[in-house]
């Protein structure tokens, strides 16, 4: 009778202790390494989860076993459980995590007399890892468009990152990724990617601004007034004035300045450029009808007449021209030396003795400009 050959498998840390066995050593472990605080409570819930969390591990089922085990390990910390906590994490795919407990075991130091489970564990640890270290990934982030990216909030698979990974390698687990980026003022932007075991993928993201950030910053918010800062600052009348200053009191509105004369100045010479210009455009063209008549620039007896009339034409538009620069001209002195109205009404402290406004009359003829007035 022929015999079927079997495969061979290392003996798993539950498989080869018996469950008695195997709470005396996680016992023995958890002795070994006891922190200050953790109650007797504490000690023995986790051993229970932690027996249970193994026996999940040995029969393939890392998935339920990582809950077991990682609660286990939060109510009192042993090698033994951590080492299968991270054994799982790497089954599942979650390298990342997983190396980084088992890393933990193999940093932690052992007493002269560990228990043999210990070393067991440390060993198998170190073991795991060494097969999973070269299959972890690294995304190479880098946002574009702000130009602080300290502003920006990046997420990976919808978990927040560290902007001080910006442009540097994340160690990140094989598998489909989600990458989004924002920051304020711009809009949100996101990319998807797939990362091999060990590979190293680069990932650029480009944020645009956002034109309606833009537009409401430009806009003033709802119900805002301009600052008022009428009560900032104060002033001190001198002595002899009582506080009265030479418009009237200070919480008087100062009053309107005449600008009569720069608005007659101004109409004046700008009927004067108008009227100029037109005798111009006279003159140019009674020029070009001579132009073929006189040639040589010497003229028939005939066309005397024309001839006067062409100069006269553009003597009038010289004249009108140059009076209306001026007339411009004195409209802007008026505006600039315009004082107060005198219909305007004044507090009984202005009726002190003030300056003269400037009461001015311009006036315009043929050939001439002029300005009338008082000072």
């Amino acid at each position: 009778m022929s015999k079927v050959a079997k495969p061979w498998h290392p003996p798993s840390l539950a498989g080869s202790l018996r469950a008695p066995v195997l709470a005396a050593c996680l016992l023995a472990s958890a002795a070994a390494v006891a922190q200050e605080g953790d109650s007797a409570t504490q000690i023995a819930a986790a051993r229970s989860l932690a027996l249970e969390g193994i026996k999940l591990a040995d029969a393939g089922r890392c998935e339920d076993a990582i809950d077991k085990l990682a609660r286990a390990e939060k109510l009192h910390h042993a090698p033994v459980v951590l080492g299968r906590l991270g054994e799982c994490q790497v089954n599942v795919g979650k390298l990342v995590e997983g190396t980084e407990n088992l890393r933990k075991v193999m940093r932690e130091p052992l007493p002269s007399d560990a228990p043999a489970v210990i070393t067991r564990a440390r060993e198998r640890a170190a073991s795991v890892f060494e097969r999973a270290k070269n299959r972890i990934g690294n995304l190479h982030i880098v946002v574009r468009g702000p130009a602080d990216t300290s502003s920006v909030m990046v997420t990976v698979d919808g978990q927040p990152m560290n902007s001080a990974l910006l442009e540097a390698d994340r160690p990140t687990d094989p598998g489909e990724h989600v990458i989004e980026a924002s920051a304020s003022g711009f809009l949100s932007n996101s990319a998807k990617v797939s990362l091999g075991s060990g590979d190293r993928e680069n990932v650029v993201i480009v944020l645009e601004p956002d034109p309606s950030a833009r537009a409401a910053a430009l806009e003033p918010s709802a119900g805002s007034h301009p600052a008022d800062t009428s009560t900032l600052f104060t002033r001190t009348p001198p002595p002899d004035e009582s506080g009265v200053h030479a418009g009237g009191s200070f919480g008087d509105s100062p009053p309107e300045r005449d600008l009569t004369a720069a608005y007659i100045s101004w109409a004046a010479g700008g009927a004067a450029l108008i009227t100029g210009s037109v005798f111009g455009l006279l003159a140019f063209q009674r020029k070009s009808d001579l132009d073929g008549k006189c040639p040589n620039q010497i003229c028939p007896e005939p066309v005397g007449d024309q001839l006067d009339s062409a100069r006269s034409a553009s003597t009038a538009a010289t004249i009108l021209v140059s009076a209306g620069a001026i007339g411009l001209g004195l409209g802007t002195v008026f505006y600039l030396t315009a004082g107060p109205d005198e219909e305007t009404p004044t507090s009984a402290a202005s009726e002190r003795p003030q300056r003269e406004a400037v009461r001015a009359r311009a006036f315009v003829g043929l050939g001439h400009v002029g300005v009338a007035g008082e000072f």
